[in-house]
């Protein structure tokens, strides 16, 4: 049975994953019962066996061996989503066959990061415009300006950024900072920045910062495994995202 979540509490069975901590870091900072951010537990013979999140239409799911992917599917195409965003595994299971993959890394720990001026609280505009010259998709910057502000000012977020003569060169955020586990992400490098180890020094530093939890970081696609490995990740998994259109 899947049914609301009303509390922080309820999610407290989630292991340490990049999916729970994204669930658990949205319903600490919107709270449960908003009409744009929704919480469901799906439960079998009273055992919490998975939970999906619903924030302005993405939705997340963080689910175990045990839980059922029939009900699942058939409860998320009934409250409808734009994307979801889980494990490639259990998209497989949920018999969704459209979804964009790459590999999920977890830090392990590795020399320092290259000591650089970190910039913790600069212009939100400068970081949207460099996130969006580095090819991401953020849509409306009203809409990722309180998003992100939210995370920010909640603690369910941290930013980390490199700047020149007053212009952002390079950040990354942890992005999602659960009860188990933080999600790494929104990593960019101008590109008359790149060579510098702006991006290796930014993503060790907030590793490092948030290593009493598990931390994960999603490749945005594979040729940058290499990369990670050689600052502290290891590969773990695959992350799906299935996008409506």
């Amino acid at each position: 049975m899947v049914s609301l979540c009303e509390s922080l509490d309820e999610l407290a069975f989630l292991p340490a994953d990049p999916y729970a901590a994204r669930i658990t870091a949205l319903i600490n900072t919107y709270g449960a019962g908003q009409s744009f951010a929704l919480f469901w537990v799906q439960k079998i013979n009273g055992i919490p066996v998975a939970a999906v999140s619903r924030v302005d239409g993405s939705m997340t799911l963080c689910a175990g061996e045990n839980a059922d992917f029939e009900e699942l599917r058939a409860f998320m195409n009934a409250a409808g989503f734009s994307s979801l965003t889980c494990s490639e595994e259990c998209m497989k299971k949920l018999g969704i066959a459209d979804y964009k993959t790459s590999y999920t890394v977890k830090y392990i720990g590795g020399e320092s990061p290259k000591n650089i001026k970190i910039s913790r609280d600069c212009d939100k505009r400068k970081i949207y415009d460099l996130l969006c010259e580095c090819g991401f998709e953020l849509g409306d910057y009203g809409a990722f300006l309180a998003d992100v502000c939210a995370r920010l000012n909640k603690g369910t977020a941290s930013l980390a950024a490199a700047e020149e003569n007053g212009e952002v060169k390079a950040c990354a955020f942890a992005l999602f900072e659960g009860i188990k586990s933080v999600l790494l992400g929104a990593v960019a490098t101008s590109p008359s920045a790149r060579g510098r180890g702006y991006a290796s020094a930014l993503v060790g530093t907030l590793a490092k910062e948030k290593s009493e939890k598990e931390v994960f970081l999603f490749c945005r696609n594979d040729s940058l495994l290499d990369f990670y490995k050689k600052i502290g990740f290891e590969a773990v998994g695959r992350w799906a995202v299935r996008e409506m259109e």
